[in-house]
């Protein structure tokens, strides 16, 4: 009889923890997305880029060493950025470009993603950055079981834009 109500209130404890970690998760979101919107409005980020500007395409390569490419990664953040700009009523340029490195990625197989959640760890994805003489830094995490790499991609991809788009290009 004791070790069942024992077993019972350790598998108990184990289905409410992922419950826990994602609330708490949620509300570390929050509250990073508040100190954004906080730096928007004290003028911390970068103003969007003039109706009909022209932003640099992204020439996207792999820098990372030995990290595992995903070859559909490149294109979701191209689209991205090409979707935010166009929200914002900018054009890509056709011809001036921006040096993009993809410096570190992790992704987690999406089974043991969805398995396993937050203790298969986090899906990351960083990117650097180069145009006109400045370095840019883009990158996002992630341990969600629903996302994965795509969602990386386009935050990184509307990063990228808010980056460009502030560099006062023409």
């Amino acid at each position: 009889m004791r070790k069942r109500v024992l077993f019972a209130a350790v598998l108990c404890s184990l289905l409410a923890a992922p419950a826990a970690w994602a609330q708490e998760e949620a509300k570390a979101a929050g509250d990073e997305a508040k100190a954004e919107s906080k730096g928007e409005a004290e003028g911390a980020a970068p103003a969007p880029a003039k109706p009909g500007a022209a932003l640099p395409k992204l020439r996207i390569v792999w820098d990372c060493g030995e990290c595992e490419h995903n070859d559909k990664v490149p294109p979701l953040i191209e689209a991205a950025y090409a979707a935010e700009a166009q929200k914002h009523s900018a054009q890509v340029s056709g011809e001036d470009a921006a040096e993009v490195a993809i410096v570190d990625m992790r992704q987690r197989p999406p089974g043991v993603r969805v398995m396993f959640g937050i203790m298969a760890g986090r899906d990351r994805l960083k990117l650097r950055i180069r145009y006109r003489g400045h370095e840019y830094e883009a990158n996002e995490t992630s341990s969600n079981i629903i996302q994965g790499l795509n969602s990386l991609s386009a935050s990184v991809g509307r990063q990228a834009y808010q980056q460009l788009a502030g560099a006062g290009s023409p």
